[in-house]
């Protein structure tokens, strides 16, 4: 399974909504990388990168929750179904939430490293 089906099967909808605080969360870390580079150092607008980073590992979970109760209400309704059937499901339900980790983890690097960055340029300039 390459990388596009694993995005489609994960859920269009929430996998999006991770890719979009996963560039989010880049995109601010290349601004104040740029803004560290012309020697402007703030803290401003930094935590959006933990934001979005925290944000993206809810709707992974979130995403599961959904994907299971519909897979739930699946089973109920078709009554019999083969355990390799729901071992399948279940295997689906945990593609959003490790994008949203994987975008959490890095959005906790770009935030930490970039915070260092800046304190330390912060206190060496005064």
């Amino acid at each position: 399974m390459n990388i596009f089906e694993i995005f489609y099967v994960g859920g269009p909808l929430f996998m999006g909504i991770i890719s979009f605080l996963a560039l989010l969360a880049f995109g601010v870390f290349i601004l104040k990388v740029v803004q560290v580079i012309k020697r402007r150092y703030n803290l401003k607008g930094l935590d959006l990168i933990l934001l979005a980073g925290s944000v993206a590992v809810a709707a992974g979970i979130l995403a599961q929750i959904i994907g299971i109760v519909q897979a739930l209400e699946a089973i109920r309704v078709a009554g019999d179904i083969s355990p390799q059937l729901v071992m399948q499901g279940a295997i689906v339900s945990f593609y959003a939430p490790i994008y949203g980790f994987v975008v959490f983890i890095f959005s906790m690097i770009f935030y930490f490293v970039m915070k260092e960055i800046i304190k330390v340029n912060m206190v060496g300039n005064n």
